[in-house]
């Protein structure tokens, strides 16, 4: 039996980005499986369900140098000791102390998930740094899966990963999500779309945009706020409310008239980080979705509001251009908030938006469903094992 050891920097991404594989992969294949990520709540829980060993290593999101020696060091002998066959990582930080560790254990199999291009934002020493530091894992890992084609892309462009290297698992995703017994609007009642806008203070008549992710400067909330802001002069009858699922983060940090707005301001619904257990009932509200970001790996939101039956408008970055066909399931926008205006006007007319929203259902349910996707994935992983 061979030994799979997955490391991810929280427990929140390894049951979001991972979730039943660990699981799937016991049960369909001859595997034993490992989870090493920084200690949270629930997650000895969540291993035990999935059948995984856990082992907690702090994993900080940023750079520390005298922290990221020692998780090294732990990564390294929990390796060591556990004879791992096949070393998993993603994310950034992860990716990184993953892939030396396995490196120097001389692990036969080394495989690096490309979630998104983080340099692309970044600029000067710090982008060459991410670069170079980006080029060595790379070359250390025997596969990079990317989550998208466009990352697939990107990474080529900039010189970071060989082609020969590169996976792209059927059309992306990490995981997929689960379109049949979570993200399906046939489960839910009848009612709930008005349940749930009176439950966040919102009437049936007002048009919903919603958005659902980091609040960050990199998601483009700015120019989203500016767009509804711009709508609302417009087309002062609409009752235009912007519903905006999340949390405020210190890095790339949105400013203070952004954060002033999304509290205070009257046409915002701000419901902050709500439980991934219930994030399927907050995309019901929503007319149209918005994910307007400079960067992703792979717009997965616009792809859970687009599996309940939600269109969705996202940028032509890296990662969001992948999560929509144009002008079936979705449309595109420039970073721009009169562009961004111009699009959400287009939903106005109910019977393109019920029509683009049943194309994303469908569209959704066809190329990722998790069970589809962890199929694909344990093929992959067996046909690197059967090489090596």
């Amino acid at each position: 039996m061979k030994r799979i050891l997955e490391i991810i920097n929280l427990p929140g991404s390894a049951k979001n980005f991972i979730g039943d594989q660990f699981s799937y992969f016991q049960d369909n294949g001859e595997y034993e499986m490992h989870l090493i990520c920084s200690p949270g709540a629930e997650i000895e829980n969540f291993a035990k369900k999935q059948k995984t060993n856990y082992f907690p290593v702090k994993i900080d999101r940023r750079p520390n140098p005298w922290h990221d020696l020692k998780a090294l060091w732990k990564i390294y002998r929990y390796i060591k000791k556990n004879k791992i066959d096949v070393v998993i990582s993603h994310q950034e930080k992860s990716r990184l102390l993953g892939t030396v560790a396995a490196w120097l254990n001389r692990v036969p199999v080394r495989i690096i998930y490309a979630h998104g291009v983080l340099l692309d934002t970044m600029h000067g020493f710090k982008r060459m740094f991410f670069l170079i530091e980006g080029k060595m894992v790379s070359r250390l890992a025997h596969k990079i899966v990317c989550v998208s084609p466009s990352v697939m892309t990107r990474r080529v462009e900039i010189g970071m990963d060989k082609p020969e290297k590169q996976v792209l698992i059927g059309k992306g995703t990490c995981n997929g999500i689960d379109t049949i017994n979570k993200f399906n609007p046939s489960l839910l009642s009848a009612n709930i779309k008005s349940e749930m806008r009176a439950e966040l203070g919102l009437k049936d008549s007002d048009f919903v945009v919603g958005f659902c992710g980091r609040i960050v400067r990199d998601k483009g909330i700015i120019e989203l706020c500016k767009a509804i802001e711009i709508l609302s002069d417009r087309f002062p009858q609409k009752n235009i409310k912007l519903l905006v699922i999340g949390a405020f983060e210190k890095r790339d940090a949105v400013p203070s008239d952004t954060a002033v707005f999304l509290q205070n301001f009257p046409l915002v619904k701000f419901t902050g980080r709500v439980p991934y257990e219930d994030i399927q009932k907050y995309y019901s509200p929503m007319d149209v979705i918005v994910l307007p970001s400079y960067r992703e790996g792979f717009g997965l939101t616009t792809v859970e509001a687009g599996a309940m039956g939600v269109p969705a408008i996202v940028s032509r970055s890296t990662g969001c251009v992948d999560s929509i066909l144009e002008g079936v399931t979705g449309l595109y926008a420039d970073i721009d908030p009169v562009d961004i205006a111009n699009k959400i006007e287009k939903f106005f007319d109910k019977n393109y938006s019920q029509l683009l929203g049943t194309n994303a259902r469908k569209h959704v349910a066809q190329n990722f469903e998790h069970e589809d996707v962890m199929r694909n994935t344990l093929a992959f992983i067996n046909e690197v094992v059967n090489q090596k």
